[in-house]
This record gives C-alpha cells, structure tokens and sequence, in this order.
C-alpha cells in the first residue's frame, strides 16, 4: 500500500483527509467469491440501515461465509496489513474491530443510495475511536451509468447546495478505496443506483481504530512478576 502514500498525503494536504484508491486490490478470484457469498448470505443475518431517504441492507456474521471469513481475519485483520495500512496513513495504533460493528458486506439496490453523511466516530463494544474505513468492491461487471458512486465533498450538499464535490469513486470490480475519519467528516454520499435489479451494488468494509487509554496510576505498566525479576530474552536460533 505504500506505493498509494503520494496519494494519500497530497490528498489530506489539499482536503483535510487522507484517501487512497487501489484498482485490483486482492486476488480476482477471491473477489467473485465474496460477491458470490455477500448475495447468498443467510437472511437471518442481514439488517436494514435507513436514516433521511437512505437504504443500505448490512451483513457482518461471517460464520457461514469462508472466503470471507478468511479474507477479514487473514488478510484485513492481520498485523501485517496493519503495519502497511499504518505506513500509509502516518497513523500509529490502528487496530481493527473483531465484531464488525457495522462494517461487513453491504448491498444497495436499484432506486436506493445513502445521503450525505459522515461517519460514526466511536466504537461502544470495544471503547475506541474510529480513524480509518475502509471499502472493497465486489460487483462484477459495474458499469458507469449504473450510479453507485463513493462522493467525497467539503460539506453537507444535502443541506448546502453550494457544497463542492472533492472526489468520485465509481465502485468498480475489485477496487478499494480508503479514507481518514476526521472530526465532523468528511462527508460523502452514495450517489442513486440504476443498475439492474439482479445487479445491485455490493461491498465489504473494515473499519479500523485507535485507542486513547491510558494506564491506571494505581497499576502502571509492568513486566510478567516471578519470584525473581532477574531474566534473559535473547534470540533463541542465530
């Protein structure tokens, strides 16, 4: 990822938050088979999201879902994506969320879209803030007409018209765009989707976090406690 960190630093010096756009992003094949599993999920596992006009359906219960499971925790998940992801947007801590709050795939159809909105700022079940999304597309096929744009702008064009637009991400096959969450922002909005109805714009997310806790001055940090502290840790094989 560090090949994009040009991107990522002209983008924030010029807009106030980093972004970056990877084409091709993991193995093709892998890509069909999240899309093929992120329309055959199990119902039971699916909520509806919709707030002002927006509708966006939300999957994050990988159990039954192997390449995505495997993908999340394998790659998205890992300590040397994190690394790479850290390199790439200066940000020192990031860790991600195991329980997917309200990341996973997600699916707009025809006639839907999500408004112009930023993000969710803090994590309940884990007590972090968020810092990084992250979002993988996987609709093959998708076509320019169909709509479905990521729209990045510097304010709110659903309450002020005169809001200009910084960035479009059409959601091609396989194309996966990061961003830095910032206070107040950024915002953006899923533009309407026209595709056909058995063609409707399906996604996976990874949100990612850092953490402001400090120690307890009553427990501050310390070594595993022996008998004695006396110890050697030293490289085992040369």
């Amino acid at each position: 990822m560090v090949e994009k960190k040009s991107q990522w630093d002209s983008f924030k010096e010029k807009n106030g938050f980093g972004l970056a756009v990877f084409d091709n992003f993991i193995n093709e094949s892998d890509a069909y088979k999240l899309y093929e599993e992120c329309l055959s999920a199990p119902e039971g596992g699916w909520t509806l999201f919709s707030r002002a006009g927006s509708r966006m359906e939300e999957f994050n219960d990988f159990i039954n879902c192997p390449t995505a499971h495997r993908i999340t925790y394998s790659l998205f998940h890992s300590g040397e994506f994190l690394y790479n992801l850290e390199q790439l947007t200066n940000i020192s801590g990031l860790m991600p969320d195991p329980h997917l709050v309200g990341a996973g795939f997600s699916i707009i159809r025809e006639g839907d879209n999500l408004g112009c909105h930023y993000d969710f700022n803090w994590n309940d079940r884990l007590r972090v803030h968020r810092k990084v999304t992250s979002i993988l597309y996987i609709s093959p096929n998708w076509k320019d007409e169909w709509g479905g744009n990521l729209e990045y702008y510097d304010n709110n064009v659903d309450v002020n018209d005169e809001a200009t637009l910084i960035h479009s991400a059409t959601p091609l096959f396989n194309r996966f765009v990061i961003s830095e969450n910032i206070k107040e922002g950024p915002y953006h909005r899923v533009k309407k989707i026209s595709s056909p109805g058995d063609s409707p714009r399906c996604a996976i997310r990874f949100f990612y976090y850092v953490s402001d806790a400090e120690y307890k001055a009553d427990d501050p940090p310390h070594r595993s406690i022996y008998k004695s502290n006396e110890y050697t840790h030293t490289r085992l094989h040369k």
